[in-house]
């Protein structure tokens, strides 16, 4: 025997089931007689015994539940096929007679040899020569009868139905060499035949005039039981000595070769698999074969046809009567029939087991084809992949175990890989690279998380793998997908404003980002940052820091939309201004002064080249040189800085004034071209003060410390800014920009100048009749007011002070209150201003009639210094309890009033609720209230003297009970208000939640007042009064 190829596995088990009734009177299948048996339906077997009696057996129970006598004295029946689920066809042949084919009906139960369904006698000649082969289609209208002496003949009719059959010989061959086989193909169309010499091919329709149609083989034959069909009825398999051929009913033929000696018996098992019974040689040791002279052998072997593997080889005592297939308790199994009594149930393990035996061999692609074969779900395939990368890993084949673990991805925890490839492999270069490969096909296939990603780019960057950034980079997209195509700029940028806003973290930048450079990989680093960084700040310290690139980091900054390109130039300006001044100053102004229009980027390919450009570092004393200077070295396409309107709010420059430190210089020109933007385009007058502001600090900064022959520009500088701060401060109001969504454009407030100008020993402040001018024309809000008043009073006389109060008290009677505690501060003060007449006259006189403060708390700031003299107080306290004393006299006689008046009411409303006293009615002279006529029966009368017709009412009826009644047209309405009245006095006893957020209102200081006024509308009264009987 060959196959020495071909791996060898039990991956079928054989079952030796003895005949329990061996050795008894009645024995089913152990009986030294029998002489042919087939199966039938579940659990059945057909048996023929004595050489004519046919028995039913059944397996399960061990019982002969049919038996009879089939045919007369001297027949041998020789064959046995069940056919049509409910037919035995039994053929038995008589040396001189023809053969006899018999079909017996089951559920006819037959008895005797004469309660056949149907009769055929085949005759062979002299019918010398017997029967060696037959093949029965399953409808049974098709037999084909082969005979030892070559003859084959075909039956065909309604055998089922007993209506007749015809015979005819459609072979004799010219050798007279037996007929070895016959089968049907799967369509009853063609019938394969062999013989010992040649193996042929028959059309069971037309004539064929006792020739074959084809002959399959001419110069080999087979010999007797070495050839069976298929399971799908499409090949006729022949088994010889050192081939195993298939041949098809076109003459196709494809042969396996093979060396298999003393060949018994071959059987189809299923599609895939092929049952051999082999002869097994005798020992030449003469005392070995008279020991075993009574004891035959034989060998099983199941062949797997398609994964070349043989997947049984056992040993089996006893001749093999006969294989077939039957359901042997519940399972489909292939049983062989020996003469010794024993039946073989020979049945395929589970997969499962059958994955087991090979895995503990380590075939594992061997149970990769076993597992795809069987259709298992892709779940346990994984797992068998799982164990095959496992394996491989411990064999030191690392590239091949990343191979098998990337097609088990969803039963492999990717942190034991990762384990594996890169924290017990942490030396080992290739592992790492193994480690990357089996990420990056994450990557591909989606399963990827954003920590795989970020452990992607670690391996990258310590295999030192510049290429396998750069692909990262320009294939791995904002989605999160790994693109099998480079991604042009253009696709990526067209989702800026979804990336930006999504939450979605694609990997750990940060980290990246650093250890790129770390690495020293500032162009990959750059590349990445660029591509997802959501913080463009990052891109630009890549570009300063890592790359010394500040012209590539302008160019970049000039790309961005507004508000990144304010966040970067808030972050970054100082810098910048210290490397770039000028280009630096110039993109500032674009921006602050509203003239900003991004651009499209164009990156320098070589950031060597890029880092030669040239550093201009002149300076420039004005914005007006620096414009003219700027103009003439500018060879970009960048629109002119001095032109176009705002597209856009310009942000307020104070947010970039720390970055000037240490540049002066260029933040005078800065200053200047936002304080040109305000005056052109008429900004926000309290921004535009800022901007004045601080460029007169820093014009007197440096009058003081630049050079001498430019420190007199300085002061006329300032000196101009001073006088344009004063006249913006006079002609500017408190209003609200429609245009700016509500935004408050307040009054300017110069007064910070002032003390610049102090702080600096500049004299520029505006005195005397300046200070009128200046009053004049100034409008101010409140806020602002009062700003006002204390510059004036820290920076002029007290005369000037209270001039500005007298102006500007009604309009801000706050300003009373805030001279009463100036003036009171100091005697000289006092004195200045007239006395304690004009003080009393002007401001104190002032702060008592608007009662602008609490008595107390005047007295408070009058008695704080020794300025205020008793006659003063005095005066205040005797007109105060005379005022007190008028009112105490007021309320009185009000309190009588009121009194007479409830007496007068109460008397009324006695007289109308009393039903013992009759009401007076006049009726002469008087007319109905509503029509104006006379009046007549049936009148209606009410106690508030009004009458009127029936007629002339409306009736309405009671809610609380069926009665009707009337109500007064004229008074109905004063009801009403008395009801409503009424009704708010009861929610007022209940609902006390009012009164406690008027009490808690910081803007009501009299409390006193809001509990009267609560008492007052009944809020402490109570319609309910409960008696307590007292024992």
């Amino acid at each position: 025997m060959s196959f020495q190829s071909w791996r060898q596995f039990q991956f079928f088990e054989n079952t030796p089931v003895r005949d329990p009734k061996i050795g008894s009177d009645s024995p089913l299948f152990s009986d030294p007689t029998l002489s042919a048996a087939c199966p039938a339906l579940e659990d059945k077997l057909f048996i023929v015994v004595q050489s004519r009696i046919l028995k039913l057996v059944n397996l399960k129970s061990l019982e002969v539940e049919l038996e009879f006598e089939a045919y007369s004295e001297g027949f041998q029946v020789t064959y046995l096929r069940f056919v049509a689920d409910n037919y035995i066809v039994s053929a038995a042949e008589q040396l001189g007679r023809p053969c006899s084919i018999k079909i017996w009906k089951l559920d006819k139960q037959p008895k005797n040899e004469f309660d056949y369904h149907s009769l055929i006698e085949v005759k062979n000649g002299k019918n010398t020569f017997p029967l060696s082969a037959i093949s029965i289609w399953h409808d049974l209208t098709c037999l084909a009868i082969g005979f030892v002496n070559g003859r084959i003949v075909l039956i065909r009719g309604d055998i089922i139905h007993d209506r007749g059959s015809r015979q005819r010989v459609i072979y004799d061959d010219p050798n007279k060499e037996p007929i070895t086989g016959l089968m049907f193909d799967r369509d009853c169309r063609t019938c394969f035949a062999s013989t010992t010499s040649g193996i042929f091919l028959f059309n069971t329709t037309g004539r064929n005039n006792g020739k074959p149609d084809t002959i399959l083989n001419g110069s080999a034959g087979l010999d007797l039981n070495c050839s069976c069909l298929s399971c799908d009825g499409q090949e006729f398999i022949c088994c010889s000595a050192k081939s195993l051929d298939f041949y098809k009913s076109n003459g196709e033929k494809r042969s396996l070769v093979m060396e298999l000696p003393l060949i018994k018996r071959i059987y189809a098992v299923d599609q895939h698999h092929i049952l051999i019974l082999l002869g097994v040689q005798t020992s030449n040791n003469t005392a070995l074969n008279v020991a075993n002279i009574t004891t035959t052998n034989n060998r099983v072997i199941v062949l797997d046809i398609q994964n070349k593997l043989i997947a049984m080889n056992t040993l089996i005592s006893g001749s093999v009567l006969d294989i077939f297939s039957n359901v042997f308790s519940g399972d489909p199994s292939v049983l062989l029939l020996t003469s010794d009594g024993t039946m073989h149930k020979i049945n395929e393990k589970p997969i499962k087991e059958k994955l087991q035996i090979v895995e503990q061999k380590e075939l594992f692609p061997v149970a990769l084809d076993l597992a795809q074969q069987c259709n298992l779900s892709a779940i346990e395939i994984e797992k068998i992949r799982k164990k095959f990368a496992e394996h491989l890993y411990k064999i030191n084949l690392k590239t091949e175990a990343i191979e098998q673990y990337l097609q088990c991805l969803n039963v492999t925890e990717t942190s034991e890989v990762i384990a594996k490839f890169g924290i017990n492999s942490t030396s080992d270069n290739s592992s790492v690279s193994d480690l990357s490969y089996y990420l990056l096909s994450m990557m591909k296939k989606g399963m990827s998380s954003s920590d795989h990603v970020t452990l992607y780019l670690i391996a990258l960057i310590k295999l030192k793998n510049e290429e396998g950034i750069e692909q990262f980079v320009t294939h791995f997209s904002r989605s999160g997908q790994y693109l099998e195509e480079e991604e042009p700029e253009e696709d990526w940028k067209q989702d800026d404003e979804s990336y930006y806003f999504s939450d979605t973290e694609l990997f750990d930048l940060d980290l990246i980002l650093r250890l790129l450079q770390d690495f020293g990989f500032f162009l990959q680093s750059f590349k990445l940052a660029r591509k997802f960084s959501k913080d463009p700040a990052i891109v630009v310290e890549i570009l300063i820091d890592g790359l010394k690139d500040p012209h590539s980091a302008l160019r970049y900054i000039k790309s961005l939309p507004v508000d990144d390109t304010l966040r970067v130039l808030v972050a970054f300006s100082k810098k910048l201004l210290e490397l770039l001044p000028n280009d630096t100053n110039a993109l500032l102004i674009e921006l602050f002064t509203g003239k900003y229009q991004p651009l499209k980027y164009e990156s320098v390919s070589d950031p060597v080249v890029s880092r030669r450009e040239k550093f201009d570092k002149n300076v420039f004393y004005s914005y007006n040189s620096f414009i003219e200077y700027m103009k003439n070295v500018s060879t970009s396409k960048e629109q002119d800085i001095t032109s176009s309107v705002p597209t856009y709010q310009p942000p307020k420059p104070t947010l970039i004034f720390t970055s000037f430190i240490n540049q002066p210089f260029e933040f005078v020109v800065f200053l200047e071209a936002c304080l040109g933007s305000y005056n052109e385009f008429h900004g926000f007058d309290h921004d535009k003060q800022l901007i004045l502001t601080t460029l007169y600090d820093i014009y007197l900064t440096l009058a003081k410390d630049d050079e001498k022959g430019r420190q007199q520009e300085w002061r006329d500088k300032a000196h101009t800014v001073y006088k344009e701060s004063t006249k913006l401060a006079t002609t500017s109001t408190a209003s609200v920009d429609s245009s700016s969504a509500g935004r408050l454009n307040k009054a300017v407030d110069n007064s910070l100048m002032m003390l610049i100008s102090q702080v600096n020993n500049f004299e520029a402040a505006l005195e005397g009749d300046d200070l009128q001018d200046e009053l004049e024309f100034a409008k101010f809000g409140k806020l602002d007011l009062t700003y006002k008043f204390r510059s004036i009073s820290l920076t002029n006389d007290a005369k000037t002070s209270l001039k500005f109060i007298e102006k500007f008290g009604e309009q801000e009677p706050a300003l009373y209150s805030m001279g009463l505690s100036h003036f009171i501060s100091s005697k000289s003060m006092m004195k200045e201003i007239g006395g304690e007449a004009v003080f009393r006259e002007k401001i104190l006189n002032k702060v008592l009639e608007k009662d602008l403060m609490p008595l107390l708390d005047i007295l408070q700031v009058l008695g704080s210094s020794n300025v205020a003299s008793f006659g003063l107080v005095q005066q205040i306290l005797i007109e105060h309890i005379k005022s007190e004393s008028q009112e105490i006299k007021n309320n009185k006689k009000l309190i009588q009033s009121y009194e007479s008046e409830l007496e007068e009411k109460e008397s009324k409303l006695q007289s109308l609720t009393d039903d013992k006293s009759p009401a007076q009615i006049k009726l002469k002279n008087q007319t109905c209230n509503i029509c104006q006529t006379a009046l007549s029966a049936p009148l209606v009368f009410f106690k508030c003297d009004h009458i009127y017709h029936q007629r002339c009412l409306n009736e309405e009826e009671s809610s609380e009970s069926n009665n009707r009644f009337f109500r007064c047209p004229q008074c109905v309405v004063d009801f009403e208000a008395s009801e409503n009245m009424k009704r708010a006095q009861s929610e007022t006893q209940i609902d006390t939640e009012l009164l406690n957020l008027a009490m808690n209102d910081k803007d009501n200081k009299d409390r006193f007042k809001i509990v009267t006024d609560f008492i007052g509308r009944g809020g402490v009264e109570s319609s309910f009064i409960r008696v307590q009987e007292l024992d």
